[in-house]
């Protein structure tokens, strides 16, 4: 997803409309690579200001993480908006304290280097498959979702003893 802001910088324009779709295989995000079930959708703009070049657009997509309680794969959509000034690595912090920044190289926006610098609080700290999700068995990992437990009715069962506490059981035998 990269964006030409020649037109801006030569001053032939004084915005960029972006509205496009585009297919992106994976997103980075806390140094997991995501799968996005979803093109990325972006509407919005790069504006010229008198301080300097404005991004605003809304971010639409979907990625694919696994439930929290039971690791099904789950679709998760995402949708925020990006607004912030697009500055070059040498800029004034000052300048920008209360706006956000992008650093840019001077030519060409990559938007999915600032999707990926702003979805820190976009993506959700839980992901669950449905509210009532029961999730795994803690002793043999079932998926409770999709078939009973049987841990409770072999519980007394030999083959859950392990062998190196067999001879323990023989103990108990007398009493």
């Amino acid at each position: 997803m990269q964006i030409s802001l020649d037109r801006l910088t030569r001053r032939e324009t004084d915005k960029i409309d972006l509205n496009f779709c585009q297919k992106i295989d994976t997103i980075n995000y806390c140094d997991i690579d995501y799968k996005l079930a979803s093109p990325v959708s972006i509407n919005g703009k790069v504006s010229t200001t008198k301080t300097g070049l404005y991004l605003d657009v809304d971010v639409e997509f979907t990625v694919l993480d696994n439930c929290s309680r039971c690791l099904e794969e789950v679709e998760v959509p995402i949708v925020y908006s990006i607004q912030g000034f697009l500055v070059k690595e040498d800029f004034d912090e000052n300048s920008f304290e209360n706006d956000d920044a992008f650093i840019y190289d001077g030519q060409v926006l990559n938007l999915v280097n600032i999707i990926e610098q702003t979805l820190d609080f976009k993506m959700p700290a839980r992901v669950l498959c449905n509210e009532s999700c029961k999730g795994l068995c803690t002793k043999c990992g079932a998926n409770l979702n999709k078939q009973d437990c049987s841990c409770n009715k072999i519980a007394n069962d030999e083959e859950i003893i392990d062998p190196r506490f067999a001879k323990l059981k023989d103990i108990f035998k007398n009493d």
